[in-house]
């Protein structure tokens, strides 16, 4: 089950919940990555399904990382699927 952020240590980083709590719904259409090596690819331009990443609670493991990343159609709802809130901090 999902569980309340900052249940657990921050990383190295000093980042919390970056993986394991819910797969994270991204903006970008899901496409084959480029042949040629990038930064930061994005994707087509539109598309039918959107880029889910980070693995959740419902996996195992070794899908919690951000280069994991599935394709899944935006009307997909589910317990283990969401979106992460990013603040800046001032």
């Amino acid at each position: 089950k999902t569980v309340e952020v900052g249940s657990y240590k921050a990383n190295p980083w000093g980042f919390f919940d970056m993986y394991g709590n819910v797969w994270e719904w991204t903006a970008d259409w899901h496409g084959a990555y480029p042949s040629s090596s990038v930064i930061d690819p994005r994707g087509p331009i539109k598309g039918s399904s959107l880029v889910k990443r980070g693995g959740g609670w419902s996996h195992v493991g070794a899908n919690w990382r951000s280069a994991t990343r599935y394709s899944l159609n935006r009307s997909f709802r589910n317990s283990s699927a969401g979106f992460r809130i990013g603040f800046q901090q001032q």
